[in-house]
């Protein structure tokens, strides 16, 4: 079943045209990665998905409903069930990590009393691997526990469709498969449907069910990760040469070359 749906979605910022006919379907339970450049329009797409943005032209369904046809009410529940991991993890510098972890609770189910609240953000911290870090602040954090903290301030309010941006890039190599391993928990923790958009081709075969390829503002090659890496196109095979020569993913990767993506 279908969760997410876009059909022929346009969008353009003056003369710069982006998005350009995108289509595409997230079913169930399963997490697409798209690939491509950065500054390609990947972002956008989740910008649109979130109800951040209008598209031009085009539709996104959310679980059977075109979000950009509702009333603002109505799209706000359509959107509740949607949480995203910005690339820079947007953190409230003022809260601490506890704080910044109950926004969500405080703001929007205001019914939830403060003793649940806390345990619900001892729970979600657990579940990063950021237990005991309530009173830290974010400039206190890494770049990978400012990530965790992030992904925590999500799955204390169970999202069902989650959508990651770049969430590895500026990460070193260890941090990054450890927020990988934290996609993939979370995954099965809240049983969600994920979108996630990066350049990072490690990232993608470790959580990707699916993969695709974002290119002048379409997508290509919508298929299993299994499948994507076999495939012979110049434009997939100049991303992944690229990719390896600038080491966008872990030194202890197997992927090494090319050959040895393509053979796996």
């Amino acid at each position: 079943m279908a969760i997410i749906e876009v059909q022929n979605l346009h969008k353009s910022y003056g003369a710069l045209k982006v998005l350009k006919g995108l289509t595409l379907n997230v079913y169930e339970g399963e997490t697409l990665v798209i690939l491509g450049r950065s500054g390609v329009g990947k972002s956008v797409l989740l910008r649109q998905i979130m109800g951040i943005e209008f598209p031009d032209q085009g539709t996104i369904n959310i679980n059977g409903k075109a979000l950009h046809s509702l009333s603002q009410h109505e799209q706000l529940k359509v959107t509740k069930e949607v949480g995203m991991l910005f690339q820079g993890a947007a953190l409230f510098d003022s809260m601490n990590v506890g704080e910044n972890t109950a926004f969500y609770l405080r703001q929007h189910e205001k019914e939830v009393d403060e003793r649940e609240i806390q345990q619900r953000v001892a729970e979600a911290l657990a579940i990063v691997g950021l237990s005991g870090k309530q009173k830290a602040m974010p400039s206190d954090l890494s770049g990978g526990m400012r990530k965790r903290a992030a992904l925590a301030r999500l799955v204390i309010y169970r999202p069902k469709i989650i959508l990651y941006d770049e969430p590895t890039t500026g990460l070193d190599p260890i941090t990054a498969q450890q927020i990988n391993q934290l996609i993939n928990t979370t995954k099965h923790e809240l049983k969600a449907t994920s979108i996630v958009v990066t350049h990072d081709i490690h990232s993608a075969m470790e959580v990707g069910d699916r993969l695709a390829f974002h290119h002048d503002g379409k997508l290509m090659h919508i298929t299993s990760k299994k499948e994507f890496i076999k495939i012979d196109d110049p434009l997939i095979n100049a991303f992944f040469e690229n990719a390896i020569v600038t080491r966008a993913y872990s030194p202890s990767s197997n992927y090494k070359n090319l050959e040895q993506i393509k053979s796996l």
